[in-house]
This record gives C-alpha cells, structure tokens and sequence, in this order.
C-alpha cells in the first residue's frame, strides 16, 4: 500500500495490528488469571483509591508500558499484581512495598513456578521498592514505578524527573483533555473486545468515587 500522507503503508499497519492483537492477549491474561489469583491472597478492598481497581490500572498501564518500552509484559503484570498486595488503607505507608515481600515468594512460587530466579527477583524487587524513590535497576521496575504513577501526576502535577520511561513520561504529562480522550479509548478497548462491558465499568468509577 502506498501512503500520500494520510494513508499508513502495510508494513506500519501490520505493525499496528500486531500491537493490539499482543495489547488483547495481555489485558485478557491479566483479567482472566491472573487478578482472580490476586484477589485471593491480597489485604486490599476491592474500590478505592489502592484497591483491586486500581491494581487493575496499573497493571493495564503496565502492559501498555512494557510493550511500548519491548519489555517482557508478564512480569509487568504480576508485579502490578502484587505491588499493593499488603495494603489494608488508602493512607500513606512506605512500608507497605516490603510487606509485600513474604506474600510475593509465595504468589510466585506456589502459581508461577517455572519463572527464572532472575525474573522471580526481579518482580520481587520492583514490588517491594515500588514506594521508594530510587532509580529503577530494569523493565519490571520501570514499567511498575511509572504505572503506579500516571494517575498520580494527573492530580498532582507532571513531573518528568518521577518518570523511567519514554512512554510513561508521555501519558503522565497529558493535558486533562488529553487525560480524558485517552480513559474514554482505554474504556473502548476494553468494550471493544469483550473484555469488560459499560455496565461494569460505570459501575467500578461509582464504586471508587464513593470509597476514594
């Protein structure tokens, strides 16, 4: 296909096609096995601001990240999984990343048993650092720290020195209307392909703005 500046070529499409289609696959692993494991050993709530939702988010921000950034997403996704794990409140605790720790080698070991040692220590490290301010040491930590932080620095202010990667600083500094545009495609995507629908969505922003 030729292009004459509106149309994309076939190899940019195809391109294009294969992100969604992984973007798909890894959302749908994430909803489907991995947050029900999650949701049966976590100390979280379901709504608010550091409940299963917002594991949820991060973890679809996660997948969005490590593919952007050529990162394995699995250890993204169980990391995000994990990375709030021990928390019991909304309320400050930066002890909350270490707490995580014991619950992790467990998660890990007794559902994901054939990750690598490397890997294993790699979402281990990124969820229990995850509240700390230092530099991130690979993807796994990168891609979590940014995550957990995008919605963050929509309410608070955009920071790019808080940022590890090319594509988190990207989606951390959009304008509000720009924040807007992208939930409402993430909202669609996810409709779109069958992986939630608008009345459970609706439903989850309800739950949250009462328990936040």
């Amino acid at each position: 296909m030729q292009t004459d500046g509106n149309l994309i070529t076939e190899p940019k499409f195809s391109v294009l096609k294969q992100a969604i289609q992984d973007k798909v696959y890894y959302t749908k692993l994430f909803m489907t096995d991995i947050l029900p494991k999650i949701a049966q050993i976590s100390n979280q709530p379901r709504y608010g601001y550091h409940g299963l939702t917002h594991t949820t988010q991060v973890a679809l921000f996660g997948v969005e990240l490590s593919l952007a950034s050529g990162a394995e997403p699995l250890p993204v996704m169980l990391a995000a999984g994990l990375h709030d794990c021990a928390r019991t409140h909304d309320k400050d605790c930066l002890m909350h990343g270490p707490k995580c720790e014991p619950i992790a080698h467990t998660f890990l070991d007794t559902h994901y048993p054939t990750l690598s040692y490397q890997t294993h220590q790699q979402i281990v490290y990124a969820v229990v650092n995850h509240s700390r301010n230092i530099p991130a040491p690979d993807a796994v930590s990168a891609c979590l720290w940014d995550g957990d932080r995008i919605r963050l620095a929509w309410e608070l202010g955009y920071n790019p020195n808080f940022f590890a990667t090319e594509y988190g600083r990207k989606i951390a500094s959009l304008t509000p209307r720009g924040q807007a545009q992208y939930i409402a495609r993430q909202e669609r995507f996810l409709i779109q392909h069958g992986i939630k629908t608008r009345a459970q969505i609706d439903r989850e922003n309800v739950m949250n703005a009462i328990f936040c």
